[in-house]
């Protein structure tokens, strides 16, 4: 959001763009046209999906050392199929 208001303040276009989990988007950002990042309905603040980035290579917090256990080790060594 910091990078976003300083190429509105200076008329800079900037191309946002990201991943989250299997989601991916871009979104352009031209200056007096198009919608800020500050603006984009799709920016939800209340999802808690974590960034799979984050979880391997910045994990930053418990809960994403909580996922990363979780989807590493515990579902290898435990998950068993309807079969077993």
């Amino acid at each position: 959001k910091y990078v976003d208001a300083k190429c509105v303040f200076y008329g800079l276009p900037l191309l946002e763009s990201g991943t989250l989990g299997t989601k991916g988007n871009t979104l352009p950002i031209i200056p007096s046209l198009t919608e800020s990042y500050g603006s984009d309905p799709v920016n939800d603040e209340n999802d808690a999906s974590i960034p799979a980035c984050t979880i391997h290579a910045y994990p930053n917090l418990i809960e994403h050392t909580l996922t990363w256990a979780r989807d590493t080790v515990f579902e290898k060594l435990f998950h068993l199929d309807p079969s077993e």
